[in-house]
């Protein structure tokens, strides 16, 4: 049995091993290439299902994320509304407690016209004969030195706060100086008089901006973009876009001014700084000055409300180009007494339009007519030291006008009654003598001035109690 079914299988494997020949040796590479297409197949197919995989479920992340951060988000802002309204409100607004200009820090320029006396005498004064140096150029009027310069002098000379500034321009009622604080930009000194226009009336010149842009033709632009609501700190900002020639770019500014009145020294001051203001950010077309400061101290010659004033003013300002010394010269020699001269004309058509009640002038004139005070001020508004002995002087003036309208009366009736009970008395005579009575009681009428009368002399008996 084993013997025959021996023979069986060897003939089956002799078969199978003819037909894998046949059909697997000699079609050896087909099966190989249908074999690697279906791996390639399924691997693509393994592929395209996992990055499907992938896809679905990073989506599905993402949305939950974005889900979870608005929530998260929306907490926050819910819990925190009124930090964040407050936060983005104070982004828009300016903190006048930290860049309010303080008294303490500009209470040396309050003695600037002491220094303009000791820096005259180190600067422009010859040391020899005590005549002036000159300048740059002779004034009319003034004894110049014709002392030899000493070089050796020159050389020796320390030195100090005074020798620091350099005297440069110098025209009638006019010196100016200049300090050089970086290379090539020099902060400047100027000494004005002005003998025909009052302290007040120069102080609302200065302060005016509505004003200034009448008679300033090189002022483009220049608004009051904020005012601090403190009582009495008299403290804006003022944005100021200035004319500059065509091949240059306008320059603007973005500074805290700040004016102070001091009865007690006389004086008045108005501070200059630049600062950063949200409601005024750099434009394209002009070129933003950072660097400018000016300290103007302005003193009147007897009072306030008197004409004569003098001032002095230093300023710098940096405007971010390098320009040659001698054409930062030639302008400053020109421009500089030029604008000048336009301030002198507009503060004394100020006063003329003040006097001839022009609407705007009165109204900005109420609103500024007691300046505040950086001391305290009097106990009456308007009210000060100056104008009360003024005042009570008038009053005895007119009373004692009144004691000789009296005197005059008395002897001109006793005149009258001595030709009347006289005796020997011809008609002509008689006449004549009426006739001189006559004209010398006019005469007396037309002399004797007009009966002046104050306000303030009402209030003398409130100012005694208070």
């Amino acid at each position: 049995m084993a013997m025959k079914l021996l023979p069986n299988s060897t003939l089956a494997l002799r078969k199978f091993n003819k037909y894998l020949r046949r059909n697997v040796k000699d079609q050896s590479a087909s099966i190989l290439r249908l074999w690697a297409n279906q791996c390639e197949f399924v691997f693509a197919q393994q592929l395209r299902r996992s990055q499907q995989i992938f896809a679905h479920y990073a989506k599905i992340w993402e949305e939950r994320a974005l889900r979870e951060l608005l929530k998260r988000f929306r907490g926050q802002v819910q819990r925190h509304a009124k930090g964040f309204m407050l936060s983005s409100t104070a982004l828009l607004t300016f903190d006048w407690e930290r860049e309010r200009i303080e008294l303490e820090s500009v209470q040396e320029h309050m003695d600037d016209f002491q220094f303009l006396e000791r820096l005259q005498l180190e600067t422009i004064y010859c040391k020899r004969c005590q005549k002036r140096k000159q300048i740059d150029s002779r004034v009319e009027g003034i004894t110049y030195c014709c002392c030899p310069k000493n070089v050796t002098e020159m050389l020796a000379a320390e030195q100090n706060v005074y020798t620091v500034w350099e005297p440069y321009i110098e025209q009638k009622r006019m010196i100016t100086w200049r300090q050089e604080i970086k290379p090539g930009l020099f902060a400047y000194k100027v000494y004005v008089e002005y003998p025909d226009v009052t302290a007040e009336d120069f102080l609302h010149v200065q302060i005016d901006v509505e004003y200034r842009k009448k008679w300033d033709n090189t002022a483009v632009n220049l608004e009051v973009v904020d005012e601090d609501a403190t009582k009495g700190s008299n403290s804006h900002i003022i944005y100021w876009e200035a004319l500059w020639p065509k091949l240059f770019a306008n320059r603007d500014y973005v500074y805290n001014r700040r004016f102070f009145i001091d009865r007690s020294r006389r004086v008045i001051m108005i501070v200059n700084k630049s600062v950063e203001h949200p409601k005024c950010p750099a434009k394209p077309h002009t070129q933003r000055v950072h660097e400018y400061w000016s300290y103007m101290v302005i003193k009147p010659t007897t009072a306030f409300n008197k004409p004569g004033v003098s001032f002095v003013l230093t300023y710098f300002d940096n405007p971010g180009l390098s320009i040659p010394k001698y054409i930062t010269t030639w302008v400053a020699k020109k421009q500089m007494p030029d604008f000048l001269r336009q301030l002198h004309q507009a503060t004394v058509n100020y006063a003329k339009a003040k006097k001839q009640n022009e609407t705007r002038i009165i109204e900005f004139w109420d609103k500024h007519k007691d300046p505040g005070y950086e001391y305290p001020p009097d106990t009456l508004l308007g009210y000060s030291t100056e104008d009360f002995t003024e005042a009570q002087k008038q009053e005895e003036e007119s009373s004692l006008q009144q004691v000789n309208e009296n005197l005059a009366d008395k002897n001109a009736t006793s005149q009258t009654l001595a030709l009347a009970t006289s005796k020997s008395n011809v008609e002509s005579t008689q006449l004549n003598e009426k006739g001189s009575s006559d004209s010398g009681e006019s005469t007396l009428e037309e002399s004797t001035p007009a009966k002046r009368t104050s306000w303030w002399s009402y209030l003398y008996s409130y100012i005694y109690f208070v």
